[in-house]
């Protein structure tokens, strides 16, 4: 079995090109493998949207995608490496320039660019370090240098004068927009049609050698029309003779939301007619800012002739395929089998049992509630790397689009006619890269019980186990979700049961603490009270609870024995103690969790697998019962 690093990183490099060992050290800086490739700031987004639109139509035949043989992607840079140095002069189209006597600007306006070292750097000359794109080719000898200076005669050629050699110093302070007089209304630049969607352009751009990784990849052109709500990306993806031109593999990388961008598409999924395949993509519900656009892939057949060494198709470890066979063939992938292998049989067939449901509570107004979903995405990574398909559902009201449309409506909103209403196939998206025969999904459902229970139902045909996550009180569902789970646990933050109580007596006139001893049955009932505040004990059948605790400090001394006959006292009251998960320190009250068994250690992981094992164990044991409701008069 691939270990968890070696596969994030074989994810990543596959998307981008880089070499696998500068992959492995970049993978080890991330604090979590939610994306395995990064976003870019607002800046960088926009600088690599306008440059994916100049470098979409390659003159030149090459083995990459575009001619980019290599990206490597940061928050606020883009490293470039193209295959010829030839590939490099449409990149600097983009600078801005203008004819002599003329006010108009063509390019984008405002960039800078300079060499450094063997790459020129491309960025906005009054916020040089907001963004960067970084150009470069193959062969270190190529005088990148001299490709700029070569540009840059041109255009004096044609009597034009560039723009992108003002140094940044020497600008004056960058006027500020008050009120008061009414300005003179601005031309409309490429920046302008570009702002609203530069997120999905970015998202290609940084995975671009996904595609030559599909079969019988010949050649790839982009390019952009300008629509209502920002741009719409068309990509012509050229395929040699012979080959089938749909791809389901397309369509998976593409909707992946760890190594691919995130895509959705229709049910149809694609339309093939007249020697062509159409397949249109766009970005979820929850994604708003910056992805308003529309994604149209068209296949079709390349004009070149076949090579005569064939191209075959090269495995994508984010879509849990593994290498293919010397002799060629289909991707060794088949994650629903997968999944389903799992499960345990039925005696009288060969159709895999349902998949069982359960909610994780947590006490009122305890940091636990604040950090449950990231607590069920521990466990439920647990589980998946213990070989099971864990669904994580949350809910939430903020989810809901219309709700959403009414509080983030502008110009750009998305009640427009041209867009297309893609819903994905299944609800629930990929949440980690398992290695193995595990699987980690998760979903946001905004929908009524009904909806949410309606949702359980469906996903017990695909995964073992689906963990349910909504804080118990008055704006969630709270404990309300109990006719669609099969079990309930809770997980608590306790540093231990108190052996011991401190009062205070008034002695003489002052103050005296006094520590009075408790037996375990008193400390169980204190615990009780004290911790599980919320949690409808009385008619919710509780399996157990999960305890995370702290490291000892060195002043405490737990007592073992102590601390079983109090365990012993909990069960007696119903509620088990099913494990204790230890608790990251570092992580403050209120910050996100930063990762799910991601940048930890295998001794960790596996300590960690270890203590959740008893969690399944019990739960898959625990009895279904009916709950009858709160109110009577239901």
């Amino acid at each position: 079995m691939m270990l968890i690093e070696e596969q994030v990183a074989a994810a990543r490099q596959q998307m981008t090109g880089e070499s696998l060992r500068a992959v492995r050290l970049r993978v080890k800086e991330l604090s979590s493998w939610r994306s395995l490739v990064p976003s870019g700031t607002d800046t960088q987004l926009l600088l690599e949207s306008i440059l994916l639109q100049y470098i979409g139509n390659p003159q030149l035949s090459s083995r990459f995608s575009l001619g980019i043989a290599e990206v490597v992607p940061a928050s606020s840079r883009l490293d470039i490496r193209f295959e010829h140095s030839a590939s490099v002069r449409p990149a600097l189209e983009m600078l801005p320039y203008r004819e002599r006597g003329e006010r108009t600007v063509h390019g984008a306006p405002g960039l800078w660019a300079r060499v450094v070292g063997n790459s020129i750097e491309i960025a906005f000359a009054r916020h040089p370090a907001a963004g960067v794109i970084a150009l470069t080719t193959l062969d270190r000898s190529d005088d990148v240098e001299g490709l700029l200076s070569a540009y840059e005669a041109s255009l004096s050629a044609q009597r034009c004068v560039p723009l992108w050699t003002v140094d940044p110093g020497t600008l004056p302070p960058e006027k500020l927009r008050t009120g008061g007089r009414r300005r003179k209304p601005q031309p409309r630049t490429i920046i302008d049609d570009h702002r609203p969607a530069v997120a999905l352009p970015s998202a290609l751009l940084r995975r671009i050698r996904l595609w030559d990784r599909l079969s019988g990849h010949a050649g790839l052109k982009v390019s952009a029309a300008t629509a209502d709500h920002g741009l719409d990306w068309h990509i012509v993806r050229e395929v040699h003779q012979g080959v089938s031109l749909h791809d389901d593999r397309l369509a998976a990388i593409l909707s992946d939301p760890v190594a691919g961008p995130g895509l959705v598409t229709d049910e149809e999924g694609h339309r093939c007619d007249d020697g062509r395949c159409v397949m249109e993509f766009t970005a979820p519900a929850d994604r708003m800012s910056g992805w308003r656009s529309v994604l149209r892939v068209e296949t079709v057949v390349s004009s070149v002739p076949v090579p005569p060494v064939p191209q075959r198709p090269r495995h994508f470890t984010a879509l849990d395929e593994t290498a293919f066979p010397s002799h060629g063939g289909l991707p060794h992938n088949a994650p629903a089998a997968r999944h389903r292998s799992q499960r345990s049989r039925v005696a009288d067939g060969d159709e895999p049992a349902a998949g069982r449901s359960t909610q994780l509570l947590a006490p009122r107004l305890s940091r636990c509630q604040w950090d449950l979903r990231g607590i069920a995405m521990q466990i439920g990574a647990a589980w998946a790397l213990d070989g099971c398909a864990v669904l994580v559902v949350t809910h939430s009201f903020d989810a809901d689009r219309e709700v959403r449309r009414l509080y983030e409506h502008d110009v750009f909103g998305w009640s427009i006619p041209d867009r297309p209403n893609v819903v994905p196939s299944l609800p629930w998206r990929r949440g980690r890269l398992v290695p193995g025969s595990g699987a980690l999904f998760t979903h946001t459902e905004s929908g009524s019980r009904a909806d949410v229970g309606a949702l359980l139902q469906q996903a017990r045909a695909h995964f073992d186990w689906a963990i349910f996550v909504d804080c118990n009180d008055d704006l969630g569902m709270g404990p309300y979700i109990e006719r669609s789970v099969d079990s309930h646990f809770v997980v608590v933050d306790s540093s231990g049961y108190p052996e011991s109580f401190v009062t205070a007596q008034a002695r003489n006139g002052v103050a005296e603490h006094r520590e009075v001893a408790v037996t375990p049955a008193a400390s169980a009932m204190a615990w009780r009270q004290q911790h599980l505040t919320g949690i409808p004990l009385d008619r919710v059948p509780v399996s157990g609870l999960v305890l995370r605790q702290p490291s000892p400090r060195a002043d405490s001394t737990p007592s073992p024995d102590f601390t079983e006959q109090v365990d012993a006292e909990l069960a007696r009251f119903g509620i088990p103690v099913l494990s204790r998960l230890p608790e990251d320190p570092a992580v403050a009250l209120g910050d996100p969790s930063p990762t799910v068994l991601d940048a930890v250690d295998d001794a960790s992981r596996a300590a960690y697998v270890k203590a959740c094992t008893p969690i399944r164990l019990a739960l898959r044991e625990a009895e279904r019962c009916l709950i009858p409701p709160a109110d009577p008069w239901a």
